[in-house]
């Protein structure tokens, strides 16, 4: 059993005065919505949708017949329009099973965590697929970019809680499912402007334009920061383009396509000692090498739709290029990066059945040079030059059928092989040149019973997640080459849940409980560069809760608990908790809109989470509070006029909301800022 006392901790006090004031809030708002019962209101709170096929599962399955953990957000124009949309954090606060960490900077990107895959995520996304708009942002390798994702514009976003390499193969310990689209049926443009602390500065526009039967739209949105800490400054310019085409009663093609310029500092973790002296400091490492990251990705993708008699077949092509120039503490990097794939699929709705199949394709280049760091430029000593390609082939089915007229089985099998091949171009030494193949089989298989307007399922499902080229070709003897040591790490999972509607609320609960072997773990040598080793087996297991409640037409209260005990469960970290990941994660979100005003109150509590892997120093857990207002009736002229305003971590807390596992030399804590504000307003015509 894990009850080790932790020998140091980063604490944080306790605001009792401020939790008081918290409870007279809540008590007020409830006495005004008693008030208010009658009055009308836009729900955007959306839990469950019956009926809407879930389309991150890539299958025949609806909400209705599913039998995974499904979390489903819709964000209505209003929501959009009246939220800053900062930061994927905020977007997805309060959904079930997913848990985003605000690293405080733009420069690694946040840390997306689902039941613990992606734990060892040091930039990027790990163990998770996430794709937008149809295009895959986990590459081949396994490793995901969220640069490109505008959170101001996200509209809709489904989440598979659980592994789901059966549709989506390497990397699929989760899936999230993006998307921007917001087509109409008449024109409209809308303008946004925005400022706050330390800086902040955002403007964005989009524009929904119909052409006969044809829908357009697009957006374009620039973002800059000076950031809470030192050396944290960042800029954001995205923009994108999407079209659907109706070409027949029977064929419709949807294009896609965007960009995102990147350059931020990297103001890097922070020891104990330097948090508890300043937590806006950054690491002089860092500041004295220029530690940032600038970037230009470009993506574009079109999938055509056609109803034949067999059934509905899809296909669909992608492509993405991406410019990294990122000078680190040890290194200069310079990456180009290029990825491209198709996926064909075949699938038939029946009353009583339904079955798909398809193909998978998909190829990354990475052209990588390393040189020295030389004041944050690229120095004359070439220290790597290589190309790093991967090539991944797949194959897929899956069937559901009804065995009762209430009682649904759902499964599905994929087969994947994945190739990594690496050429060694620096001169003079012998040439590290070679290839590395993995492959795997992914079966799932469930069942899903519909008692009244509820769902009960049982599931059982699998995933694979091979080392990605940076982890592969980051070796501890500092060599160039691929890693030979580090193999693939596989998770079986079970669940079971329900889902639904009871009167006025919505819930959705799901225990489940994971192994995952080979596990990949990071660790950190002096100079903060970050390798990967297999740490044998851990195992997860956990409950999520989410109800939402209906209090009357002005009021609703959103909940969300998820109770998260991951442990490694071989060796001598037998029964240590894997760091970076908490126990407790509870959220409340108290939501009012009477007469065009808007507001909403959101707490969440985080329990503390270890920093390393044997579980001596940890991260004290904490208690934020937001508050959201806007106005949404206000009108000059022939424009629709929507100023709001956040106060985020209103009580001023001191947190380290997001952690660096494994570091060397303790430099674990990622400080989060305190009291913020934002200001705003949204207009449209």
């Amino acid at each position: 059993m894990l009850l080790k006392l932790p020998s140091r901790c980063y604490v944080i006090p306790k605001p009792r005065r401020a939790w008081g004031v918290v409870s007279l809030f809540w008590i007020a708002l409830a006495m005004v919505s008693a008030a208010l019962v009658g009055a009308q209101t836009v729900d955007t709170l959306q839990v469950s949708l019956p009926g809407v096929q879930v389309e991150a599962l890539r299958s025949v399955s609806t909400e209705r017949s599913a039998p995974f953990a499904i979390s489903t957000l819709r964000r209505s124009a209003a929501e959009v329009a009246l939220q800053p949309g900062l930061s994927l954090q905020n977007t997805f606060q309060g959904m079930a099973g997913l848990t985003v960490n605000d690293r405080g900077h733009s420069a690694l990107g946040e840390r997306f965590l689902i039941r613990g895959m992606g734990w060892r995520s040091a930039f990027g996304v790990r163990g998770i697929q996430v794709v937008l708009d149809g295009i895959p942002l986990t590459l081949p390798d396994g490793q995901g970019s969220l640069d490109i994702v505008d959170p101001a514009f996200i509209r809709r976003a489904e989440i598979v809680r659980g592994p789901s390499s059966t549709f989506w193969g390497n990397g699929s310990g989760g899936v999230l499912m993006l998307s921007t689209d917001a087509f109409q049926d008449t024109t409209r443009i809308g303008i946004r402007g925005m400022g706050g602390s330390y800086g902040l500065q955002q403007f964005s526009a989009d524009a929904a334009v119909p052409v006969g039967k044809h829908r357009f739209y697009g957006y374009a949105s620039s973002v800059s920061s000076s950031g809470y800490r030192d050396y944290s400054e960042g800029r954001f310019t995205r923009a994108a383009l999407t079209a659907k085409f109706n070409l027949g009663s029977k064929t419709q093609m949807r294009v896609v396509s965007g960009f995102a310029v990147q350059d931020s500092e990297s103001p890097g973790a922070l020891t104990l000692a330097q948090v508890a002296e300043n937590p806006q400091a950054a690491d002089v490492r860092n500041v004295n090498t220029l530690a940032g990251k600038e970037s230009t990705q470009v993506q574009a993708g079109a999938t055509i739709y056609h109803q034949m008699g067999i059934g509905l077949l899809s296909v669909t092509a992608y492509g993405l290029t991406r410019q990294l120039d990122n000078p680190l503490t040890y290194a200069y990097i310079d990456l180009a990066r290029k990825v491209g794939g198709a996926r064909v699929q075949l699938q038939k709705n029946g009353q009583n059945a339904g079955w798909g199949m398809g193909v998978d394709a998909g190829f990354q280049e990475d052209d990588r040079l390393n040189f020295d760091n030389v004041g944050g430029n690229a120095g004359s000593n070439v220290e790597l030059d290589q190309k790093e390609e991967v090539r991944n082939l797949s194959a897929f089915v899956f069937g559901q059928i009804n065995l009762l007229p209430l009682l649904t089985a759902t499964a599905g099998l994929r087969a994947d092989a994945i190739d990594f091949t690496l050429t060694d171009h620096l001169l003079g030494h012998e040439s590290l040149s070679g290839d590395r193949s993995f492959s795997a089989l992914s079966p799932s298989m469930g069942l899903a019973l519909r008692v009244g307007e509820g769902l009960l399922f049982v599931n059982y499902s699998t995933a694979f997640e091979t080392p990605t080229t940076t982890e592969l070709v980051n070796q501890p003897n500092g060599s160039a080459g691929l890693n030979s040591e580090v193999g693939a790490q596989k998770t079986w999972g079970f669940e079971a849940g329900a889902r639904g509607q009871a009167g006025r609320s919505s819930f959705d609960v799901a225990v489940f409980r994971m192994t995952v072997s080979d596990q990949l773990e990071p660790f950190q040598d002096q100079s903060g560069r970050t390798y990967y080793q297999n740490a044998g087996e851990t195992k997860h297991i956990g409950i999520e809760i989410a109800l939402l409640t209906r209090f009357s037409k002005v009021l609703s209260l959103q909940s969300t608990y998820t109770m998260s005990q991951y442990q490694f469960d071989l060796g001598e970290l037998k029964d240590l908790r894997l760091p970076g990941i908490p126990v407790h994660h509870l959220f409340l979100g108290l939501r009012a809109v009477k007469g065009g005003f808007y507001g909403q109150l959101a707490t969440d509590f985080v329990s503390s989470t270890f920093a390393e892997n044997d579980n001596t120093t940890y991260n004290a857990g904490y208690r934020i509070v937001d508050i959201n207002v806007g106005f949404t009736k206000l009108y000059i002229g022939g424009a629709h006029i929507q100023p709001f305003a956040k106060a985020s971590n209103v009580f001023d807390r001191k947190y380290v909301g997001s952690m660096v596992v494994n570091a060397f030399g303790g430099r674990y804590f990622e400080p989060s800022p305190g009291r913020t504000f934002q200001f705003g307003v949204s207009a449209s015509f």
